[in-house]
């Protein structure tokens, strides 16, 4: 498998390069949650050839009855070339064209996915389609506003900053996370941390690894951007990305 970075740092690649997720396998791991009641954010991450939905797992969207999301990606089914994503994300919206790259990191490639809503059940109450693109060490998504997506809080997140770059209202915060197996079962501290919305967990990694993210997200006109790193950028770093995705 063609070695990729999307937004983990390279020990990360280290531990997940050879993962070869089947079907049943993307699926297990795409979004994995308890039932309680909280509100949520969606941030994706790549996991081998597999995007997780990843969530605080003790969240569910407090508005209406979505519990969660889930997506898979295949790099067999996608873009290298920036040219080439930027003529297929028209499908979305005419508004979207990502850069070639950003804060010096080339695209290397590109998705239009498909995001399932799930209720609390995992049963899939709807969808929305979402352009999600790597370059080297940052993550960026982009898809119409949607209030039962967008008007969400990630409960975990810290270090909250503000900026107005151009005119637009550009939001940035940090996350820690927890990566574990598919079938890891969480000690009582983590257990105790992430219900203290204190960690975020993904499934899909083979072995356990803690990460802090860096994320900023803003709205332009009726697309919805978020742009995340796993290396733990600061606030200038990814304001600076958000700006030349907003220049673009």
């Amino acid at each position: 498998m063609k070695d990729f970075e999307l937004m983990i740092k390279q020990s990360l690649h280290d531990a997940t390069d050879n993962i070869h997720a089947d079907d049943a396998l993307k699926e297990r791991v795409d979004f994995m949650l308890t039932k309680q009641k909280k509100t949520i954010s969606f941030k994706k991450i790549a996991v081998g050839l597999v995007a997780v939905a990843c969530i605080a797992t003790v969240g569910a969207v407090a508005r209406g009855q979505i519990a969660g999301f889930s997506s898979s990606v295949d790099k067999s089914d996608g873009f290298e070339n920036i040219s080439e994503f930027n003529k297929h994300v028209v499908s979305i919206s005419k508004e979207i064209s990502l850069p070639e790259s950003i804060s010096g990191n080339k695209f290397t490639f590109g998705t239009i996915d498909k995001v399932n809503k799930l209720d609390d059940e995992m049963k899939e109450i709807g969808y929305f389609t979402e352009a999600f693109a790597e370059y080297d060490g940052l993550s960026v998504t982009a898809h119409k506003y949607d209030p039962e997506v967008d008007e969400n809080v990630d409960p975990t997140e810290k270090n909250v900053e503000e900026k107005n770059i151009n005119g637009i209202t550009v939001k940035y915060s940090t996350s820690d996370y927890l990566f574990v197996p598919a079938d890891y079962k969480l000690t009582d501290e983590e257990q105790k941390r992430m219900e203290n919305n204190e960690i975020n967990v993904s499934y899909g990694t083979d072995k356990k690894i803690e990460s802090t993210s860096s994320y900023v997200s803003w709205k332009d006109g009726d697309i919805v951007y978020s742009v995340l790193s796993l290396d733990g950028l600061d606030s200038d770093a990814m304001f600076s990305a958000a700006q030349q995705i907003i220049n673009n």
